[in-house]
């Protein structure tokens, strides 16, 4: 026959497993608490937002203000773009803010492009979820800036997205993190910047100057427009072709039938950035120079043949469909 408890054994038993019960709640409640309702949870809906191109919901969960600008980064397929490049993201335990019970701060990691990057959030519990569970926010921020300026166009293209430019210049808020690529291609400029990084709210806009330089078809056209006027100066027979940068002197007598000139090596031009235009580099042509000259005591005549460079200047103009040249002759 089994031995029957005492009233005060099964009280005993009864409180112990309400203890174990009641700890075992504890550390469930806790857990819940940290993993399902915790900031961290917060930093990791906000980014999974981003990453889909869901503007409206990511900026409702991070309480944004939203600067002037072009927002063709905040949303759909170009917030998706400026996400895409993110790589790892992990998010670090909360830090309290000293003297604050209800604020935190977390560090998130990732990577761009192989360097490693970081972003800081701060949140505030603002209330409890079923008693039991903390409820988290972010502490309202105004969304950074990205300003781009270009000369030569105005339109350029951000993260594959176009972007016309007022007076040159363009801003665009963004969220963080966020990478950046922007340039422009038209016939006869262009200019590229990749992979700028925003990783912080920083109030100050991020400068973006795209550096504008000549396409090859520009510098094709130039090369050939200097080649055609060199060209036009060697089909002149004469010592000193008017308007050229080639000349020759002798003392002796020169049948002008006798005289041809050839380009032996055309200069290849290079083009610059000056006083808010472009311009040509002082440019320098090789002539060659068949001719009989005859000497004037004797009368003999001797074929000479001559190579030499020849400096000269030449002025650019330059729109977006139009190249001219106007050579100077030389020095």
């Amino acid at each position: 026959m089994s031995e029957r408890l005492s009233p005060t054994r099964v009280a005993a038993i009864w409180a112990a497993a309400i203890v174990v019960l009641a700890v075992i709640a504890f550390v469930v409640i806790t857990l819940t608490n940290h993993r399902v309702f915790g900031p961290a949870q917060k930093v990791e809906q906000l980014q999974s937002h981003l990453i889909k191109g869901e503007g409206a919901a990511a900026l409702g969960l991070l309480n944004a203000k939203v600067p002037k600008g072009n927002a063709l980064l905040l949303d759909g397929e170009g917030l998706k773009a400026a996400s895409a490049d993110i790589k790892d993201f992990t998010i670090g335990k909360p830090e309290k803010v000293t003297g604050s019970e209800d604020f935190v701060t977390l560090m998130a990691s990732y990577s761009i492009h192989g360097v490693e990057q970081q972003t800081s959030y701060k949140l505030q519990r603002t209330g409890r979820h079923w008693v039991f569970f903390d409820d988290w926010s972010f502490v309202p921020v105004t969304l950074p800036t990205v300003a781009i300026s270009a000369n030569t166009t105005n339109e350029v293209v951000v993260n594959s997205q176009p972007a016309p430019l007022s007076k040159g210049k363009t801003t665009v808020p963004v969220f963080v993190p966020a990478v950046i690529d922007t340039g422009f291609t038209t016939p006869h400029f262009s200019a590229d910047s990749r992979g700028l990084a925003v990783t912080g709210y920083s109030t100050k806009p991020t400068a973006v100057k795209l550096r504008t330089q000549p396409t090859k078809k520009l510098k094709n056209e130039v090369n050939k427009q200097i080649a055609a006027y060199l060209d036009d100066c060697a089909k002149q027979h004469v010592l000193m072709p008017a308007g050229c940068p080639m000349s020759y002197s002798t003392t002796a007598r020169v049948r002008s039938d006798s005289i041809h000139w050839s380009i032996a090596d055309y200069p290849s031009a290079e083009i610059v950035a000056f006083d808010g235009s472009w311009a040509l580099r002082p440019l320098t042509v090789k002539a060659h120079l068949e001719v009989t000259e005859q000497d004037l005591r004797t009368g003999r005549y001797t074929e000479q043949t001559v190579d030499s460079d020849f400096g000269f200047t030449a002025g650019l103009k330059v729109s977006t469909t139009k190249v001219r040249v106007t050579p100077a002759s030389g020095e």
